[in-house]
């Protein structure tokens, strides 16, 4: 297949403003397909360096941002905050089930969960759903189209970095595939030895995780970067609390006319830190006051959105009545 002069031609000047070059036309008419040429040159060094203001978010994982057509709607989810649940709920609203996919990433089909393979599924295959899955110019226009909704859930910091500790660094660290965003946090401090952490194991690495962070190390895994990070570029309308994701059902159903189910939400690894499951809340170790003090004032900015978003479900609630 080859890409005609004139699809080419208008990417130079969208993207570059100026027309294209003989070896430029030659050498974008060979490629596979026009969203391949669209993205070469959209990313290309010349676009970067250009004068031209880009309206492509590249906060972390911007990627993974939903637009949903039928509902006029952006969602941007979060790790750790019902992501996996609300992308498994999109996903069957629009008739797909991941599980008929393969699992492109050899480690995630080996050692992953089902939250680790539906989202190497999503990197892997073209679903519709994801920014990713978007032209250059389609993701552009919608973010400057103001009749879309733009959305997030937000959690309690606290809750949202203990449940990621548990995960990562509790019980599962000697899993190749959680090592992956753990590796960092661990090779950063002198081995742990048993008797350092086997009281409260979570609360051991909540403090080591913590040390990393208010230290402004890199890199800052998803699952414990401050939710703000995930929104720092991209005006938000409503920002909902984990607790009322029926809140975001309502929303799109109000929009599209389409049942959004998102049924349970994943619960691995939220219990308190250092507290195995089932353990009664009166036997589980208090957080230390300096651990606990040291994560509100890291992810003091995070707690302002997520008080102000429990606020503000009232009003969400009368807006859109079921």
């Amino acid at each position: 297949m080859t890409v005609d002069t004139a699809t080419i031609s208008a990417f130079y000047e969208r993207y570059l403003g100026r027309g294209p070059d003989a070896a430029g036309l030659a050498h974008f008419a060979q490629f596979d397909s026009v969203l391949d040429v669209e993205r070469a040159i959209a990313h290309s060094d010349e676009a970067v360096r250009n004068d031209r203001l880009s309206r492509i978010p590249t906060m972390p994982v911007a990627w993974k941002i939903c637009i949903l057509e039928e509902a006029k709607l952006i969602f941007v989810p979060i790790a750790k905050n019902a992501h996996t649940s609300i992308l498994t709920a999109l996903l069957r609203m629009h008739g797909i089930d991941w599980r008929d996919l393969p699992v492109p990433d050899a480690l995630d089909a080996q050692y992953g969960t089902d939250d680790d393979k539906i989202h190497s599924v999503l990197v892997g295959h073209n679903t519709g759903l994801l920014l990713k899955d978007r032209s250059p110019a389609f993701v552009e226009d919608v973010l400057q189209d103001p009749s879309y909704l733009r959305v997030t859930v937000f959690r309690d910091p606290l809750q949202r970095v203990v449940s990621a500790c548990n995960h990562f660094f509790v019980q599962e660290l000697d899993n190749p595939m959680a090592q992956r965003h753990s590796r960092q946090v661990v090779g950063a401090f002198a081995p742990a030895r048993p008797e350092q952490y086997e009281q409260n194991p979570g609360e051991f690495w909540l403090r080591r995780l913590m040390k990393y962070l208010m230290a402004n190390r890199s890199p800052v895994d998803a699952h414990w970067m401050p939710q703000t990070d995930y929104i720092k570029s991209l005006r938000i309308d409503h920002v909902l609390p984990i607790e009322r994701l029926d809140l975001l059902e309502r929303i799109v159903e109000a929009r599209s006319g389409q049942r959004l189910d998102i049924r349970a939400l994943n619960v691995r690894g939220d219990q308190p830190a250092g507290v195995s499951r089932g353990k009664p809340a009166s036997a589980r170790p208090p957080l230390a006051d300096d651990v606990r003090t040291a994560v509100e004032e890291f992810y003091w900015l995070d707690r302002h959105f997520y008080e102000a978003a429990k606020a503000n479900v009232g009003a969400i609630e009368r807006q859109f009545q079921r």
